[in-house]
């Protein structure tokens, strides 16, 4: 049989599995139930136009997580977007703060 040149067929093997059922880690996770502040501050070596910034991805992951129940106006009263130019190594800094933002009461998502 000719092979296709046209194609690039991978096989299963190659393949990245599926992570949507994989677990989230050994770490407890704090649920809350209170209305609460996100906020996603990035760190990046060439800063993104403020209009192209979105949080809806973390948002979602933060709802599929089970951190918050869903991800309505009940549930979250704010999401917050800052960025900071830096030399050193990309990452975002995802927090969550319950309540009326009472600062004791923070508890980082993500920090890559």
């Amino acid at each position: 049989m000719p092979k296709n040149n046209d194609r690039n067929a991978d096989t299963a093997a190659n393949l990245e599995p599926c992570s949507c059922n994989a677990p989230l880690g050994a770490e407890a996770i704090t649920r809350h139930d209170s209305p609460c502040r996100i906020v996603i501050h990035s760190l990046r070596n060439r800063l993104a136009d403020p209009d192209g910034i979105s949080g809806k991805a973390v948002v979602d992951g933060i709802v599929h997580a089970g951190i918050l129940p869903d991800d309505t106006t009940k549930q979250i009263s704010e999401v917050a977007y800052s960025q900071q130019k830096t030399k050193g190594p990309e990452k975002t800094v995802v927090t969550i703060e319950r309540g009326e933002y009472e600062s004791s009461q923070r508890t980082v998502v993500n920090n890559y």
